[in-house]
């Protein structure tokens, strides 16, 4: 996608090895002479003709495939080539993901093809050859080797490498994939394919270029971006309704990958309601397939078996750089609202709450909190700002959010898209789980404003030495009350709570992260202030739990920045 390929030099360049695909596949080349080890010349002998196999079943089969082909038809003249340049530095970025991220998920133009997205593809003679070798499936002792197809693989590199340099390396372009949405020009791509971009050239499918293309906006949240060019009565794609989208369904990408364009691909709806850290917030639960996507694939449309748009290519998980079968789309749904918002404000205003949340998707997760049987929702993490609308509407850290406007939610994505696309000033009704009771606050929506760069969290004092503690029902933690002078010591300002006072190593509450001097102030949705309320509390959460591994939830004080711990009690 955008960065994967730098620019058409990439492209062309590729395209001149392309012919030593069918070696790395384990394939014969056709039409190709041979010099054997005699030097006598030989030729492959055609093909011989086999009789044609018909029965129901093939022609079962011939019924589907001609369904790809209609798609195929309707669907290719509105996909477009993008290609963007920049200043090498502009272009330059990591992916999204490492510690503490999706590992090795990462949309295409953020440093895909390169080692952990350390460079856009395309700025290194060194990392095209990595990727020209993956693209052609040839190891580095075949590329070595004296055989004919370590020599044609050669002669090809030789070729790819010339054009490559000839046409300048770096300049921090890309490529990638779009689709014209509105007849008079609109074309919906990622935010990534043109982010930096001094220039927007798009290639139609009829061989027409426009080298002015205008980005009319770019929304960095869900990785969308509408670009326009000056032309009218053109080819459209036809938007589907991503929500009527289920597992196992038809999918159909269709794209630019490696710059070879208009290429299309088949699979499967692998998933839905995917969570990634791939975009600048997490408001975007992506469709999982295992259409083929690829380095170039990025803004292309994801199809129904219909020709209907359910999603917009974004992301693949691999270990290589190159499709592994399983790939992101950003559901159509979710990028049809952006591009209507942008077209309309240049931008995306949105409502906001003002709480950080986590979803509560499985038993596990529930059990720690205490929750009741079967309760799912979105977890309040932390009070972010207490004159945000969430604040002032009631919420506070413990609470699950089951319901907004009477619509149930299960994720995180999911809460924040219903608040974010509420209109700004409106009223909405929040149905909360609080102490195993069922409650409704409502909170007045204001409009999310650009936050202001965050300054770094001041490091937490070291707890003093001569901390004492008591052994909890926690294992491997120890507890003692919190006095005014340990909170002075801890530079903290709350003395109600438990300090930990030992952590031992390799235990659960080790592993959940628990560290000497945190303070405890809730156990799952009960603030506690002693040792004795704490070992209740404790207790009270695992006996409503079976089985020998059970969780419970600890909200955690640290240097003034509190969130949830969930350890594990076998």
């Amino acid at each position: 996608m955008s960065n994967s390929v730098n620019n058409h030099r990439a492209r062309r360049a590729l395209q001149a090895g392309a012919v030593i695909a069918a070696v790395g596949a384990g394939y014969a080349l056709r039409d190709i002479n041979v010099v054997a080890q005699n030097g006598t010349e030989t030729t492959a002998p055609p093909a011989q003709k086999s009789p044609v196999v018909q029965t129901p079943a093939t022609r079962d089969a011939a019924s589907m495939q001609g369904a790809f082909v209609d798609v195929a038809s309707a669907v290719e003249p509105a996909v477009v080539t993008i290609t963007t340049s920049a200043p090498k530095e502009g272009a330059a970025g990591a992916a999204p993901g490492g510690r503490g991220g999706v590992p090795r998920v990462r949309p295409f133009g953020q440093g895909q093809g390169a080692p952990n997205g350390a460079e856009p593809f395309g700025g290194d003679l060194q990392e095209f050859f990595k990727q020209f070798q993956r693209n052609f499936g040839m190891n580095e002792q075949s590329f070595h080797s004296d055989t004919w197809q370590g020599r044609v693989m050669r002669e090809k590199w030789n070729e790819a490498k010339l054009k490559f340099t000839q046409e300048g390396r770096g300049g921090g372009g890309g490529l990638g994939s779009g689709m014209i949405y509105r007849a008079d020009g609109l074309i919906l791509t990622n935010a990534h394919v043109v982010r930096g971009a001094d220039t927007v050239l798009v290639t139609l499918s009829d061989g027409r270029k426009f080298d002015k293309a205008k980005v009319l906006g770019r929304d960095e949240s869900t990785d969308i971006a509408v670009v326009k060019i000056d032309a009218t009565n053109l080819p459209t794609v036809k938007l589907g309704d991503s929500t009527d989208t289920r597992v196992g369904d038809w999918a159909i990408a269709v794209g630019n990958p490696f710059g070879l364009d208009h290429t299309l691909t088949v699979g499967v709806i692998s998933a839905k309601s995917r969570q990634l850290n791939l975009a600048k917030d997490t408001r975007t639960d992506y469709l999982q397939t295992d259409a083929s996507i690829n380095p170039g694939n990025s803004g292309g449309p994801l199809l129904d078996i219909y020709g209907r748009v359910i999603g917009v290519n974004n992301a693949i998980y691999s270990e290589s750089g190159g499709n592994q079968g399983i790939g992101f789309a950003i559901p159509v749904n979710t990028a049809r609202f952006v591009a209507d918002r942008i077209v309309k404000d240049g931008r995306v205003r949105r409502s906001y709450l003002g709480v950080e949340i986590r979803s509560v998707e499985d038993a596990e997760t529930a059990n720690g909190l205490g929750l009741p049987e079967g309760t799912r929702g979105v977890l309040v993490n932390k009070i972010s700002n207490p004159n945000a609308p969430g604040a002032r509407a009631g919420l506070q850290p413990g609470d699950v959010i089951t319901k907004f406007n009477d619509q149930a939610v299960k994720t995180s994505p999911e809460l924040q898209g219903l608040v974010g696309n509420s209109p700004i000033g409106s009223q909405a009704k929040l149905t909360i789980v609080r102490d195993g009771k069922t409650q409704v606050l409502t909170a007045t929506l204001e409009e999310l404003k650009d936050a202001a760069p965050a300054a770094p969290a001041p490091a937490p004092n070291a707890a003093p030495e001569a901390l004492n503690g008591q052994v909890s029902p926690v294992p491997g933690l120890k507890v003692r009350n919190l006095s005014p002078e340990v909170a002075r010591a801890l530079g903290i300002k709350t003395v109600k709570g438990l300090v930990v006072t030992e952590v031992k190593p390799g235990s659960p509450a080790d592993e959940a992260g628990l560290q000497r001097g945190d303070v405890i102030e809730r156990v799952a949705q009960s603030p506690v202030s002693n040792a004795i309320e704490f070992g209740t509390a404790v207790d009270s959460v695992l006996k409503r739990q079976s089985g020998t591994s059970k969780k419970v939830a600890l909200y955690i004080n640290r240097g003034g920045e509190s969130s949830y711990a969930f350890i594990t009690v076998e």
